[in-house]
């Protein structure tokens, strides 16, 4: 993800886009392309509202409303005595992990771009509220590109290609019954080891 937002080049080979190398292309028409959420986020002693609008530009209030939808964080804001006006403490210290995890996820969303990166995107969101915001996502997702980078399996499963990585080094690739159908794969072992940790847990 660093080499597709263009914090580094890569020393051999190449990251494309529909055919283009990156490197082609200017780095603010990049930049203007690609949203990120990443795991910890950060947020200003300012307004909901503009804390979503944040390197956006100037989205009307009905686009922060729907990009908050998306992240399933509208029904909490609008519960606050402001909505989508109530002012956050310092790092958004007044809201829970989970709801600064939707702030920030409705903040790359309200973005509109064509590919979004999302680093462990429900790590802190209940397993209900998880399955709606990935619901959410994949119907707005439709005809754009989405990277979840996450270790958990209940975030991948209904991924349309999963890619596991070792070591810096791509290990198998393919869709999730396509890479459970291995049974020596290392996938494999990663989805039993999270179902027995789950009975255990249970």
């Amino acid at each position: 993800m660093a080499l597709l937002l263009r914090l580094y080049n890569p020393d051999t080979g190449s990251v494309r886009i529909n055919d283009t190398d990156i490197r082609a292309l200017a780095a603010d028409d990049l930049k203007a392309n690609v949203a990120i959420a990443l795991q910890k986020n950060v947020l200003f002693a300012d307004t909901i509202a503009n804390n979503i609008a944040f390197g956006a530009g100037r989205p009307t209030r009905e686009a922060i409303v729907a990009a908050a939808t998306v992240a399933g964080a509208d029904a909490f804001i609008k519960g606050l005595p402001k909505g989508y006006d109530t002012e956050l403490g310092e790092r958004g210290g007044k809201l829970s992990a989970g709801q600064r995890q939707r702030l920030s996820i409705a903040r790359a969303v309200v973005r509109n771009t064509p590919i979004l990166i999302l680093d462990e995107p429900t790590a802190s969101l209940d397993a209900r509220t998880e399955r709606q915001v990935l619901a959410n996502l994949r119907h707005w997702g439709a005809g754009r590109v989405i990277f979840l980078i996450t270790h958990r399996l209940s975030t991948i499963r209904d991924a349309d290609r999963i890619v596991l990585l070792e070591d810096g080094r791509i290990r198998e690739a393919g869709s999730h019954d396509e890479l459970i159908s291995n049974e020596n794969g290392r996938y494999r072992a990663f989805v039993d080891a999270e179902t027995a940790d789950a009975t255990v847990t249970a």
